[in-house]
């Protein structure tokens, strides 16, 4: 077996490695949107200063190849307001606060078939830079990683949420009527109750801030706040124009007689297209869900590409109610993994586990 090594790329390495980066990408579990260069290095220009953090990006080397990319970075937080941490975190989320986007499916970078084999090379790397903590956010509960993790490291907290997958190779007629009556008349048929629907697709890149100026008075609207802020639309920027220029951008937008009714902006990478926000107006006909109806033209122009084969809501509920379950698409689930390193930490997850178990005998002895 050739001798694996474990180096510490500096921000100049990171900025010069797309190619390499991409070449990783594609011989591991990793997911191609997400865990692209592009997104993990615009992410890092945007929230490296606002949250103060320190790179820790990893390359791993069979001899003088690399074959594989931990995407990483290191802050100080306090726990319980006073005691002093530090955490290792997966680039593209930051666990402390809702200040960052949110990156799906993230994961280390790393051929298919030797997670297990790399995993513990990386892991006691990371684990020697004085890091108390190490949380890995969002990644896929089915990945060779959280297999690995959940074997090795059995005390580790474990959080998990739903996201759903839509099967688009078929027709999309099938897929309609694959639906409750209910689900198919706010997905499709109440179509009809518009006036002149008309859906355009962006295509120009001065025809960006228009959409994201459109979603965010949209969230404004009906959730009392912006969808993005300043800094997240300024990463969203980024990313869009990025993938207009791969003509991999779906932003969509809905009209009905020239009125702006809902925006859609999805990204299509090799054959999955991924959900990445909806934006809709409150319609005078109680009976018609914009949010549902603009997401139904969304599916139906997956089902028509004939590369798509998989249409990605990716995690997040409704408003009220997780709607995404009656799609009738595959749930799978993101898992976020705390792994304590240090004696500290172990304490503190021991008395946070103390506490929800006396919290739940009170409340069913109540």
């Amino acid at each position: 077996m050739k001798q694996v090594k474990v180096v510490k790329l500096s921000l100049t390495e990171f900025i010069g490695m797309e190619d390499e980066w991409t070449k990783c990408l594609l011989d591991s579990e990793a997911n191609p949107l997400f865990s692209s260069w592009i997104w993990q290095k615009s992410w890092w220009d945007i929230w490296q200063a606002r949250l103060s953090l320190d790179l820790l990006l990893l390359g791993i080397y069979q001899e003088n190849t690399l074959i594989g990319i931990a995407p990483c970075y290191t802050y100080s937080v306090k726990r319980l307001g006073f005691i002093n941490t530090q955490r290792c975190e997966f680039i593209g989320n930051f666990s402390h606060n809702d200040d960052s986007i949110r990156s799906e499916y993230l994961n280390f970078i790393l051929p298919k078939g030797r997670y297990d084999e790399l995993l513990p090379v990386i892991l006691t790397y990371i684990q020697a830079q004085q890091i108390d903590e190490i949380v890995l956010t969002d990644i896929n509960a089915n990945s060779s990683t959280v297999d690995f993790l959940i074997r090795n490291y059995p005390s580790c907290e474990k959080k998990q949420e739903e996201g759903v997958c839509i099967n688009t190779n078929k027709q999309f007629t099938t897929y309609l009527s694959s639906l409750g009556k209910n689900t198919r008349l706010k997905l499709f048929n109440r179509r009809k109750l518009l006036n002149k629907p008309k859906l355009i697709t962006i295509t120009q890149t001065d025809e960006i801030n228009y959409f994201f100026e459109s979603l965010n008075k949209m969230h404004i609207t009906r959730w009392g706040k912006v969808c993005f802020s300043s800094h997240s639309e300024k990463f969203h920027q980024i990313i869009s124009k990025y993938f207009l220029k791969q003509d991999c951008l779906a932003l969509s937008v809905l009209y009905d007689d020239n009125n702006l009714l809902a925006v859609c902006y999805d990204i299509s990478i090799e054959n999955t297209r991924y959900n990445i926000q909806l934006g809709f107006t409150e319609y005078p006909n109680n009976k018609v869900s914009l949010g549902t109806l603009m997401l139904g033209y969304s599916i139906e122009k997956a089902h028509e590409d004939p590369v798509v084969e998989k249409y990605d809501l990716l995690a997040g509920s409704g408003k009220n109610t997780f709607y995404k379950k009656h799609f009738q698409g595959e749930t799978h689930l993101f898992m976020t993994l705390s792994i304590p390193v240090t004696y500290k930490i172990k304490c503190l997850h021991q008395l946070k586990a103390t506490y929800r178990t006396l919290k739940a005998l009170l409340i069913s002895k109540s």
